[in-house]
Protein backbone atom coordinates (compact mmCIF):
# COMPACT_ATOMS: atom_id res chain seq x y z
CA UNK A 1 0.00 0.00 0.00
CA UNK A 2 1.16 3.56 -0.78
CA UNK A 3 2.52 5.50 2.12
CA UNK A 4 1.57 9.04 2.23
CA UNK A 5 4.45 11.45 3.16
CA UNK A 6 4.21 15.37 2.47
CA UNK A 7 7.00 16.79 0.16
CA UNK A 8 9.05 18.08 2.62
CA UNK A 9 8.92 15.20 4.68
CA UNK A 10 9.91 12.64 1.37
CA UNK A 11 13.34 15.41 0.57
CA UNK A 12 14.23 14.92 4.59
CA UNK A 13 13.81 11.38 4.34
CA UNK A 14 16.05 10.93 0.99
CA UNK A 15 18.45 13.01 2.68
CA UNK A 16 18.83 10.50 5.62
CA UNK A 17 19.11 7.55 3.12
CA UNK A 18 21.62 9.62 1.23
CA UNK A 19 23.80 10.70 4.45
CA UNK A 20 23.08 6.78 5.12
CA UNK A 21 24.41 5.24 1.60
CA UNK A 22 27.34 8.06 1.88
CA UNK A 23 28.75 6.57 5.57
CA UNK A 24 28.37 2.82 4.51
CA UNK A 25 30.50 4.08 1.31
CA UNK A 26 32.62 5.55 3.57
CA UNK A 27 32.59 2.30 6.08
CA UNK A 28 33.51 -0.56 3.27
CA UNK A 29 35.70 1.42 0.96
CA UNK A 30 38.92 0.51 2.52
CA UNK A 31 38.32 -3.11 3.03
CA UNK A 32 36.89 -3.68 -0.83
CA UNK A 33 38.85 -4.50 -3.67
CA UNK A 34 38.66 -4.19 -6.89
CA UNK A 35 36.00 -6.90 -9.19
CA UNK A 36 37.81 -10.16 -9.57
CA UNK A 37 39.33 -10.72 -12.88
CA UNK A 38 36.84 -13.34 -14.17
CA UNK A 39 33.56 -11.78 -12.95
CA UNK A 40 34.75 -8.51 -14.83
CA UNK A 41 35.38 -10.49 -18.10
CA UNK A 42 32.39 -11.70 -17.28
CA UNK A 43 30.67 -8.59 -16.70
CA UNK A 44 32.59 -6.13 -19.94
CA UNK A 45 29.75 -6.52 -22.24
CA UNK A 46 27.55 -5.11 -20.20
CA UNK A 47 28.84 -2.30 -18.36
CA UNK A 48 30.90 0.31 -19.02
CA UNK A 49 34.64 0.01 -18.65
CA UNK A 50 34.53 3.42 -16.14
CA UNK A 51 31.93 1.43 -13.99
CA UNK A 52 33.54 -1.69 -14.25
CA UNK A 53 37.55 -0.26 -12.88
CA UNK A 54 36.01 1.43 -10.45
CA UNK A 55 33.50 -0.30 -8.25
CA UNK A 56 34.74 -2.22 -5.17
CA UNK A 57 33.24 -4.97 -3.57
CA UNK A 58 34.02 -7.09 -0.38
CA UNK A 59 31.91 -9.30 2.22
CA UNK A 60 30.37 -7.85 5.14
CA UNK A 61 26.91 -7.11 6.45
CA UNK A 62 25.35 -3.58 6.26
CA UNK A 63 24.30 -2.18 9.78
CA UNK A 64 19.98 -0.46 10.01
CA UNK A 65 20.26 3.14 9.22
CA UNK A 66 20.07 4.47 12.36
CA UNK A 67 17.32 6.50 11.21
CA UNK A 68 14.42 3.39 11.11
CA UNK A 69 13.21 4.27 14.27
CA UNK A 70 12.19 7.75 12.97
CA UNK A 71 10.63 6.17 10.30
CA UNK A 72 8.16 3.84 12.66
CA UNK A 73 7.93 6.66 13.85
CA UNK A 74 6.24 8.10 10.46
CA UNK A 75 4.13 4.89 9.72
CA UNK A 76 6.79 3.26 7.95
CA UNK A 77 7.39 -0.34 9.32
CA UNK A 78 8.82 -2.07 6.53
CA UNK A 79 11.59 -0.16 4.98
CA UNK A 80 14.34 -2.27 3.79
CA UNK A 81 16.76 -4.68 5.70
CA UNK A 82 19.62 -3.87 3.76
CA UNK A 83 21.61 -5.81 6.83
CA UNK A 84 19.56 -8.92 5.69
CA UNK A 85 20.28 -8.28 2.11
CA UNK A 86 22.77 -10.93 0.04
CA UNK A 87 24.12 -8.02 -1.37
CA UNK A 88 24.05 -4.11 -1.47
CA UNK A 89 25.28 -1.63 -3.42
CA UNK A 90 26.57 1.91 -1.38
CA UNK A 91 27.09 4.29 -4.49
CA UNK A 92 30.69 2.00 -5.98
CA UNK A 93 31.12 -0.59 -2.97
CA UNK A 94 29.20 -3.21 -3.26
CA UNK A 95 28.78 -5.34 -0.05
CA UNK A 96 27.90 -8.93 -0.15
CA UNK A 97 26.57 -11.29 2.96
CA UNK A 98 26.89 -14.40 0.89
CA UNK A 99 29.22 -15.67 -1.59
CA UNK A 100 29.53 -13.78 -4.65
CA UNK A 101 27.76 -15.26 -7.97
CA UNK A 102 27.65 -13.60 -11.28
CA UNK A 103 23.80 -13.08 -10.71
CA UNK A 104 24.14 -10.72 -7.63
CA UNK A 105 27.24 -8.83 -8.69
CA UNK A 106 25.37 -8.53 -12.08
CA UNK A 107 22.42 -6.92 -10.36
CA UNK A 108 24.52 -4.48 -8.13
CA UNK A 109 26.34 -3.32 -10.73
CA UNK A 110 23.38 -2.08 -12.30
CA UNK A 111 22.55 -0.40 -9.13
CA UNK A 112 26.32 1.19 -9.14
CA UNK A 113 25.03 2.60 -13.18
CA UNK A 114 22.00 3.96 -11.64
CA UNK A 115 24.16 6.02 -9.02
CA UNK A 116 26.45 6.95 -12.29
CA UNK A 117 23.91 8.89 -13.67
CA UNK A 118 21.71 9.69 -11.31
CA UNK A 119 24.64 10.72 -8.42
CA UNK A 120 24.26 9.91 -4.81
CA UNK A 121 21.09 12.04 -3.88
CA UNK A 122 18.95 11.34 -6.95
CA UNK A 123 19.25 7.82 -6.36
CA UNK A 124 18.46 8.44 -2.95
CA UNK A 125 15.02 10.07 -3.89
CA UNK A 126 14.14 8.30 -6.58
CA UNK A 127 14.80 4.70 -4.12
CA UNK A 128 12.67 6.98 -1.36
CA UNK A 129 9.59 7.86 -4.09
CA UNK A 130 9.37 4.28 -5.46
CA UNK A 131 9.09 3.07 -1.80
CA UNK A 132 6.61 5.12 -1.04
CA UNK A 133 4.52 5.25 -4.41
CA UNK A 134 4.59 1.68 -4.46
CA UNK A 135 4.69 0.92 -0.49
CA UNK A 136 7.32 -1.72 -0.63
CA UNK A 137 10.92 -2.70 -1.82
CA UNK A 138 9.92 -4.97 -4.12
CA UNK A 139 7.66 -2.20 -6.16
CA UNK A 140 11.01 0.26 -6.22
CA UNK A 141 11.40 1.07 -9.42
CA UNK A 142 15.29 0.87 -9.41
CA UNK A 143 15.50 -2.31 -7.87
CA UNK A 144 12.78 -3.82 -10.42
CA UNK A 145 15.48 -2.81 -13.32
CA UNK A 146 17.72 -4.47 -11.57
CA UNK A 147 15.74 -7.99 -10.91
CA UNK A 148 13.74 -7.39 -14.43
CA UNK A 149 18.00 -6.48 -16.52
CA UNK A 150 19.71 -9.33 -13.64
CA UNK A 151 17.14 -12.00 -14.79
CA UNK A 152 17.68 -11.29 -18.47
CA UNK A 153 21.54 -11.74 -17.62
CA UNK A 154 20.70 -14.93 -15.60
CA UNK A 155 18.48 -16.42 -18.96
CA UNK A 156 20.62 -15.78 -21.42
CA UNK A 157 24.03 -14.43 -20.54
CA UNK A 158 25.25 -15.15 -24.07
CA UNK A 159 23.04 -12.44 -25.43
CA UNK A 160 24.32 -8.63 -24.60
CA UNK A 161 22.71 -5.68 -24.12
CA UNK A 162 23.81 -2.52 -22.84
CA UNK A 163 22.82 -1.57 -18.81
CA UNK A 164 23.80 1.97 -19.28
CA UNK A 165 21.88 2.09 -22.37
CA UNK A 166 18.62 0.67 -20.31
CA UNK A 167 19.39 2.99 -17.66
CA UNK A 168 19.79 6.46 -19.81
CA UNK A 169 16.32 5.05 -21.28
CA UNK A 170 14.44 5.01 -18.03
CA UNK A 171 15.51 8.30 -16.55
CA UNK A 172 15.21 9.75 -19.95
CA UNK A 173 11.31 8.25 -20.06
CA UNK A 174 11.18 9.04 -15.85
CA UNK A 175 10.77 5.69 -15.06
CA UNK A 176 13.30 4.93 -12.53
Amino acid sequence: MPLKLGEAQIREVAKWVGAYIAEQRDTFYEKAGAIAPSFKRTMEPFFPADVLSKVRITQGRATEPGFYSQLRLLGIRNAPDFSEMAGVTFQDVIVHVESLSATLLFHELVHAVQYKHLGLDGFAEQYVRGFLTGGSYEEIPLEKQAYELEGRFASDPDQVFSVEDDVLERIRLKRL
